[in-house]
């Protein structure tokens, strides 16, 4: 007997029959598709961007450690505008190295 109410129940409860819908499962799949391009494009640049901040702490560390000097320290302490204009050119050299990677693919 209960098999007999489980069975009338499981086909009272059942989704009418019908065709698979394709174009849902199409759209389904081009989304997971393009989810899985961005998770990859994500991970590259923070990639991209996580070798950046270890280049720019080795050359703020470089820079800092030459400016503690005697010679130097005394000569940028004499001269502060001229120590003033190296570092700008050095921030301007620092990002026009990372501005030019030239690697970045625009998003398709």
């Amino acid at each position: 007997m209960a098999d007999e109410f489980d069975r009338f129940l499981a086909s009272s409860l059942a989704p009418p029959e019908r065709l698979p819908d394709r174009r849902f499962v199409a759209n389904l799949q081009a989304r997971i598709l393009l989810e899985d391009q961005l998770a990859g494009k994500r991970r590259a640049v923070l990639g991209e961007l996580l070798k950046q901040l270890v280049a720019l702490v080795a050359v703020t560390a470089a820079a800092w450690f030459i400016g503690r000097a005697s010679p130097i320290a005394d000569f940028f302490a004499q001269t502060p505008a001229f120590g003033l204009a190296i570092l700008l050119a050095g921030f301007g050299f620092v990002v026009l190295l990372f501005s030019s990677s030239g690697r970045t693919v625009p998003f398709r």
